[in-house]
């Protein structure tokens, strides 16, 4: 069995191109693992990626992570499922192809990806981590990118976001350190995904890897990490 085996565990973003390889790790070490998605065609996309992999442990759910109330009803259905839930990824957000200066992105476009990549995150820690919170060994993983650490020219819609998520990580850690919740941030640069595959570098630390450091995170054997942000760039240059 896997170091993951009998965890009931929720990816939130898991039909992206790094949450479905935590997804696909997950399920490899032996989790129960829960995707909720917005779109059933992602989804589907999702099951099609996993064809090779065993999924009788895998349940997807329609319903959007990022609206209030949608969360609650997710939460409420896992639990009604499942009575319980032992470990969380929070794999949210995305990239920004526009590339614009700060002083010239349209207000829309501001707000636009504070809702999709900032929001995202309160939301799910709101509705999610008052189930973790009294669970013995339960972990809270955030997923977020080293733009909130470095300054990027024209990238500033996704890296100010990102700065924003990270602190509040911090917070959460703060403010839940004496519960029994381990929550940890992870930051890495640009991942090596199926869709960078026709240009990736070698250097680039790959979505499995990804995964399986976040299944690292929410096993036993990293009981000691907690309340850590975790930052990983690109390995050396061969």
């Amino acid at each position: 069995m896997g170091k993951l085996s009998g965890k009931i565990t929720l990816i939130a973003g898991g039909t992206g191109t790094v949450g479905e390889a935590i997804v696909k790790t997950f399920l490899h070490e032996g989790a129960t693992v829960i995707v909720p998605s917005r779109s059933q065609q992602a989804i589907d996309r999702l099951r099609g990626y996993l064809a090779d992999t065993p999924v009788e442990r895998l349940t997807t759910l329609v319903g959007n992570i990022a609206d209030a109330e949608d969360a609650a009803r997710l939460r409420d259905e896992v639990l009604e499922r499942f009575q319980h839930l032992d470990a969380m990824v929070a794999a949210l957000g995305g990239t920004w192809e526009e590339r614009l200066k700060l002083i010239d992105v349209p207000i829309e476009t501001w707000r636009q990806y504070s809702d999709s990549n900032l929001t995202p995150h309160y939301v799910a820690a709101r509705a999610l981590l008052p189930v973790l919170v009294d669970r013995a060994g339960s972990t809270y993983t955030l997923i977020g990118g080293l733009s909130a650490v470095m300054p990027i020219a024209n990238y500033s819609v996704v890296s100010i976001n990102s700065a924003a998520q990270l602190m509040m990580a911090r917070v959460l850690m703060e403010e839940l350190k004496e519960t029994q919740v381990r929550i940890n941030q992870v930051m890495f640069g640009v991942v090596h995904t199926r869709d960078r595959a026709a240009y990736a570098r070698p250097e680039w630390i790959t979505a499995d890897e990804v995964g399986r450091f976040c299944a690292y995170l929410a096993s036993s054997e990293a009981s000691m990490i907690s309340g850590a942000v975790l930052q990983f760039g690109n390995r050396p240059a061969t």
